[in-house]
């Protein structure tokens, strides 16, 4: 069966699924060197795509855990069972999938997609999930009446800011965080949807 397949499951089908989908420890540790703090979000995705001529869809729930370039990404099916761990560093990136040997590559994106069928931009996402264009590419944005990202094009994606969240009493974090956006790629053969709501209590 087809990974997308397998996902689009989301380990609900049989018993035999759910210990396919027990916890997965990553084989990847963050780079050395990196000073930047570490910031956790966590959320539900939904991403909707074409593979081999079919209309695909998967959905589940989210953890980012990132470190300046160093990024992972647990994508979490309902039930709460790890289906897949993404980690990018400047090093390279690693796909770890339940009983399956690590997926190495130089760069995460075309690793997931090879590997998932889809792929989340997690090297666009390390910018536009702060509510920023990506450094070192050319973009074009729009803004809302506050100031903050409406809609941002770069890198082959649109990014649309469909709301934002204000920053809790009493944390560290001064300015809004997005709280929905969806991202859309137009671009060959196999368009993708991506729609991301990041839980309030993230920091």
């Amino acid at each position: 069966m087809l990974r997308s397949r397998r996902l689009a499951l989301l380990c609900v089908a049989a018993p035999l699924w759910l210990a396919a989908c027990a916890s997965v420890t990553p084989t990847r540790t963050f780079d050395a060197g990196e000073t930047a703090r570490t910031e956790n979000y966590s959320g539900r995705f939904a991403a909707n795509y074409v593979r081999y001529g079919r209309n695909e869809g998967v959905q589940g729930s989210f953890r980012w855990q990132e470190q300046g370039r160093n990024v992972r990404l647990d994508l979490v099916s309902p039930l709460g069972q790890t289906l897949a761990v993404i980690t990018s560093t400047p090093s390279g990136a690693t796909l770890d999938l339940p009983n399956e040997a690590p997926r190495n590559a130089p760069e995460v994106d075309s690793l997931m997609e090879q590997s998932l069928g889809f792929a989340l931009p997690v090297s666009g996402l390390r910018d536009w999930i702060h509510g920023r264009p990506a450094a070192g590419a050319p973009a074009n944005a729009t803004r809302d009446t506050k100031g903050r990202l409406d809609t941002l094009t770069q890198n082959g994606w649109t990014v649309r800011y469909v709301d934002w969240q204000e920053p809790p009493e009493g944390t560290a974090v001064t300015t809004a965080r997005p709280r929905r956006i969806d991202l859309a790629r137009d671009t060959g053969e196999s368009p993708l949807t991506v729609r991301l709501v990041i839980d309030p209590a993230a920091q």
